[in-house]
């Protein structure tokens, strides 16, 4: 299919009549409304440590169906005056897949409300998608080769909890795909392009000879505002959040970075952080909104692989070494709630399986038990209510599917800088998703090329 598409002016875009209400309206992010109290998931995580059965119950108070219904009414009628009225074909049909998209995701919040389980998941896997069996498979190989390596170990304490996982791992699932680990030649194509267009971003005005530094939520929130300053991102902010979020995040809605309180970084992967969440999560933004599909700036439809997968690819060439493909914990958490070996689970059965998980990897980088343990319960609960949050963590097979975009994002674009290599160039055009066949087809009838990045640029 080949559209004649008439270009914008320089001033215009083929959608300047419709972006501003649509991001007056769509901007929001669902997940940034399924965070809690703090106080009460505290109350909650200590119960559940403390008991030997039983799940947690998550608060979802930033919900309010009222304006959830709201702002359906009024993103369905956007739609209406889209296919109404727009002449474009292209910019109509990107739109209409768009705005499917965000309504889809206010009525997966609304079930969140009603405790609808089964609308839950099936609006959820129809934003995000449902977890590749394939690296599933792969993944689980994988942790069963590490773990029974270490079944060999001198500390009996590496060995008992290596066995465990074994045996809490699902077993003879097939294995046919092998993903290959990116090849050298591709990492320093992807690593030069990287430093050429986030050089000034990631040229840190930090202490010197300090190395091993923690880095505190203040003195990170002061490094990441710099950058922001760098990028020019007039409207933007950083703050430090005081929510029950664990994790550095992007909340598109209000143009802010959020900083856990107790976050700390060492300057090495603060240095990746800023590639992650500024030069890549707020610059495509911006590119975006400057080009001439405003669209861009918040994402076409299903765009999140794309996104976290070129986020966490620039984070890994600007490391020592790519030991595995990014976001192993969370794909692993939701495919084994969902049940992808045919096993479906809750909340508790997928925390045992994470905690292990951690457990081994604490150990085995040389924490004393008692600090392992510690830090693996952490890490499986915060992994194991991202995977749960929306839901009522009882229903077995039921979670939030978001975060299979990390693993299936960067696999899929490191398939991409390996076979198509001339795409890189225009990853920062905006948010889209450079293995999807459909996307490269918009930009492409669209007449997006490097020329176009490069103006940006200016």
């Amino acid at each position: 299919m080949n559209l004649e598409t008439p270009q914008p002016t320089h001033s215009e875009s083929f959608d300047s009549k419709w972006y501003q209400t649509f991001e007056q309206l769509g901007a929001f992010q669902a997940y940034e409304y399924l965070d809690g109290n703090k106080q009460y998931r505290e109350a909650e995580r200590h119960k559940f440590l403390n008991s030997d059965d039983g799940n947690p119950s998550l608060d979802y108070p930033k919900i309010d169906v009222e304006r959830l219904s709201s702002d359906e009414t009024q993103l369905l009628q956007l739609k209406e005056d889209i296919i109404r009225e727009e002449t474009n074909e292209i910019v109509k049909q990107v739109y209409r897949w768009r705005l499917n998209e965000k309504i889809a995701e206010l009525r997966m919040l609304k079930a969140v409300a009603s405790g609808d389980m089964h609308k839950f998941q099936r609006y959820s896997e129809f934003v995000y998608g449902k977890p590749s069996p394939e690296i599933f498979a792969f993944t689980i190989h994988n942790l069963r080769e590490i773990a029974t390596s270490q079944l060999t170990s001198d500390d009996p304490n590496i060995k008992n909890v290596a066995q465990e996982l074994i045996d809490l791992l699902p077993a003879d699932l097939p294995t046919t795909a092998n993903y290959q680990l990116p090849q050298e030649s591709d990492i320093t194509i992807v690593r030069k392009q990287t430093l050429k267009e986030l050089g000034n971003l990631l040229n840190l005005d930090v202490a010197t000879g300090t190395e091993g530094k923690q880095y505190t939520a203040d003195e990170i929130r002061d490094i990441f505002q710099a950058s922001l300053e760098s990028l020019q991102a007039e409207g933007w902010s950083v703050v430090v959040d005081t929510s029950s979020k664990s994790g550095i995040s992007v909340d598109q809605e209000h143009k802010e970075i959020k900083i856990p309180e107790s976050r700390k970084l060492v300057f090495t992967k603060l240095r990746s952080l800023v590639a992650h969440e500024v030069g890549t999560h707020i610059a495509r933004r911006l590119n975006g909104e400057r080009s001439k599909l405003h669209l861009l700036g918040l994402g076409l439809d299903r765009y999140e692989k794309g996104e976290e997968g070129v986020a966490t690819m620039r984070e890994q060439v600007l490391g020592d070494s790519i030991e595995d493909f990014a976001g192993l914990d969370g794909h692993l958490a939701i495919s084994l709630a969902i049940g992808v070996d045919g096993k479906p689970r809750d909340f508790r059965e997928v925390y045992t399986i994470m905690e292990k998980y951690f457990y081994l990897n604490a150990l085995s980088a040389g924490k004393i038990s008692e600090e392992a343990l510690k830090s693996a319960q952490t890490s499986a609960w915060n992994r194991t209510v991202r995977t749960f949050r929306g839901t009522d963590c009882k229903t077995k097979g039921v979670c939030f599917t978001k975060d299979i975009v990390y693993r299936e994002g960067n696999i899929g674009v490191w398939k991409v800088a390996s076979n198509n290599p001339e795409e890189i160039v225009r990853f920062s055009v905006g948010k889209y998703d450079p293995a999807n066949c459909r996307h490269i087809w918009i930009l492409d009838q669209l007449g997006f090329s490097e020329t176009d990045l490069e103006e940006l640029r200016k």
